[in-house]
């Protein structure tokens, strides 16, 4: 990418972003009145996600996102917001949250915690930006539906990939986020640090829900041992959405137990944001459904009674603004909004006639009466991805569950606790939280990251429940934490010296800017409307200089990222790897293949159309074609430039996939590369039918 075209991709980013948060900001005004603050900022953020989300969708929903209209949009809903902010109904000021101010040094302990999460974090962040996002799911989905929403300006349409877990019906809001980065470079230069801004949203969020209780940094610094842990670090630098539904659950969570500490009410501009959060994490991913009905329903019975019908109306509308979009069109398309499920009891519900596909399908709960199971593959795993000291991680986000179950703690912090117990009954019940063979659950440690958002809500209550039992009790669950740190944050002996350094100057950094922050907060004095106008040119000033800096950081970032971009790929077979690399360097083609893994072969700039070879089926259905006629009728259909055949993994029975074997000598097939398990072919015209074996 030239810089030329870096500036203006980095410039129109700038102005969509600063319209996005204009716009929130006025709804947080109209909302919740002048809140400020880390709610305020947290109240934002959610707000500016749904606005970002929403017109994405609007446009789309017509076929009419690309970068241009979606910029144009966002500037024009902002100065409509800014012109006439007061026509914009109002739903009553919020009452200013408590705050309880946390000592000093249980701060600066708090604060350690969080700067050695965004270093591990950091580092995740880094390695991608050296080889591209190369984890399965990123390849397989995330990355292809990003790129696809981008390329076809089509939310509506259903993007169809490998018929696996009928992952062309799954929510998109964090795909979109992703293409709306790409929509802005024309390449995925922004994708490996989407998370990481996701992973500053948690660590608010759980500020947040200790901040009414004095313990602010116990809660951030719990949840910060869990999303620096295996089982979330490939969060980092990655396009998975386990993270973005976590931040969205805890903000909800957030102000839940800000604006309902002390059992106060809510009234309908906090139960219509919170609703709104719980929507955005349900449109996300499914797993996160039953926590935002739980959130969404302790939301109305802590409205105030007065206005409790008014507030549950504009929040069932609020949750369905923020997810009810991909369940609409899965609807439409499949005749059920959840085209997993079809059976409720005897009665049989619509949705393609097939089987899900994918790695065999488990729960840990089918497994918690078999020992061995447990022995053999639960417990280690809880090691492998919590580390060493998984037993007391768990307790401790038990122990907060329970302590905020009681009577004492007030309805708020319940709702909290029956978040938590849901987001564990997800887990427990997801067909992919022990996923492989019968009896060999290999897939339960990747599973874990369904778990990690029921710890993040245990472990943020936790600091919740022990502030008010005064420092004793805080230092003792901040001292476990710092412990827990060493044996729970991924830190790998595979870092080099430059990895090692640059994660110290990140956490560093961090510490020292959140603290300085905290501190000149906690000293600046209260000024009249208007103060401190004086400052802001210098302000501006200064802010001014830092963006400089990181644009032409940002370009040299760059134009490293997309010279080792998929260059030497080493996480997938031989064979694919160079059919990788060999798409570097097309452009503009349409590209058909048989493998799972497929967003690295849109290329550099993602300027290829990929499209898994494959039967359309009744109801939104999609299958792999099994004869040789319907395989080459499916290339057919697609205009395609180039085939990519291939097995996903190496085969023991045979070196190429059995398609090969149908399409091998079709004169309209011209050899570009072929490597076990892999074969490329340039198209010449159609292929015969005829020519079948």
């Amino acid at each position: 990418m030239s810089f030329s075209a870096y500036l203006a991709g980095t410039a129109g980013l700038a102005v969509g972003l600063a319209a996005v948060v204009v716009t929130a900001v006025v709804l947080r005004t109209r909302l919740l009145g002048g809140l400020g603050g880390p709610v305020g900022w947290l109240a934002t953020i959610v707000l500016g996600a749904a606005v970002a989300i929403v017109v994405a969708l609007l446009l789309g929903s017509v076929g009419l996102l690309d970068g241009w209209t979606y910029l144009v949009a966002t500037v024009a809903v902002a100065v409509a917001a800014r012109r006439w902010r007061e026509r914009i109904p109002s739903v009553g000021r919020a009452t200013e949250p408590p705050r309880t101010t946390s000592p000093v040094a249980l701060t600066a302990a708090g604060l350690a915690l969080v700067a050695l999460a965004a270093a591990v974090f950091s580092v995740g962040v880094r390695l991608k930006y050296g080889t591209g996002m190369t984890g399965f799911d990123s390849t397989w989905y995330h990355g292809p539906f990003a790129a696809g929403l981008a390329s076809s300006g089509d939310t509506f349409s259903l993007h169809f990939l490998a018929p696996q877990f009928l992952s062309w019906f799954y929510p998109q809001n964090s795909e979109l986020i992703h293409s709306l980065g790409i929509l802005g470079f024309d390449n995925d230069l922004l994708s490996p640090l989407i998370n990481f801004g996701w992973l500053g949203g948690c660590l608010l969020a759980a500020w947040c829900i200790g901040r009414p209780y004095g313990a602010a940094p116990v809660s951030a610094g719990g949840v910060a041992l869990v999303m620096a842990s295996t089982a979330m670090i490939d969060q980092a630098g990655e396009a998975r959405n386990d993270i973005v539904g976590t931040f969205f659950i805890l903000a909800a969570l957030a102000l839940v137990v800000n604006f309902g500490a002390g059992g106060r009410r809510l009234g309908p501009g906090p139960v219509v944001v919170i609703a709104l959060a719980a929507g955005l994490a349900a449109g996300t991913e499914v797993n996160y459904i039953a926590a935002a009905l739980v959130l969404l329903a302790g939301a109305l019975a802590l409205a105030d009674p007065a206005t409790r019908r008014k507030a549950g109306l504009l929040a069932v509308a609020a949750a369905l603004v923020g997810g009810g979009y991909w369940y609409l069109r899965n609807l439409v398309h499949s005749g059920n909004p959840l085209p997993w499920i079809d059976h409720l009891g005897p009665i049989s519900l619509p949705g393609p006639d097939q089987d899900v596909g994918g790695r065999g399908a488990g729960s840990v709960w089918s497994y918690l009466t078999d020992p061995d199971v447990i022995g053999d593959w639960f417990l280690p795993g809880l090691g492998d991805g919590f580390g060493d000291g998984w037993p007391v991680l768990l307790l401790s986000a038990g122990a907060g569950l329970v302590l905020c179950l009681g009577r004492g703690s007030g309805p708020a912090r319940r709702t909290g606790a029956a978040v938590g117990i849901a987001l564990v009954l997800a887990w427990l019940l997801a067909p992919t939280s022990a996923s492989g063979p019968p009896g060999e659950p290999a897939g339960f440690v990747s599973g874990l990251r369904y778990l990690a958002p029921a710890l993040a809500v245990g472990l943020a209550l936790l600091g919740s429940a022990v502030g008010p039992r005064g420092a004793a009790a805080s230092w003792l669950v901040m001292a476990v934490f710092l412990l827990l740190a060493p044996f729970t944050m991924a830190f790998s002996s595979t870092w080099g010296f430059g990895y090692w350094f640059g994660a110290l100057v990140v956490a560093a950094a961090v510490w020292l800017l959140a603290a300085g922050f905290i501190a000149v907060r906690a000293r600046r004095p209260d000024r009249e409307p208007g103060g401190g106008r004086d400052r802001i040119a210098p302000r501006l000033a200064a802010l001014a200089a830092v963006l400089i800096v990181v644009v032409l950081a940002g370009q040299r970032v760059q134009a490293n990222y997309f010279e080792n971009r998929y260059a030497s790929p080493d996480f997938t077979t031989a064979g694919l790897s160079e059919a990788f690399s060999w798409a570097r360097d097309v452009d503009g083609a349409s590209i058909a293949t048989n493998a799972t893994r497929q967003y690295p072969l849109a290329g550099k700039m993602l300027g290829n159309r990929v499209e898994f070879i494959g039967e359309p089926r009744p109801s939104g259905g999609y299958v792999k074609p099994e004869t040789c006629r319907a395989f080459k009728r499916a290339i057919n259909r697609g205009d395609h430039d180039y085939a990519v055949i291939t097995l996903d993994r190496p085969s023991p029975n045979r070196p190429f996939a059995r398609e090969l074997d149908w399409v091998e000598g079709d004169p309209a097939l011209e050899p570009v590369l072929k490597e076990p398990p892999t074969a490329v072919f340039e198209l010449t015209g159609p292929l015969d039918p005829d020519l079948c074996p």
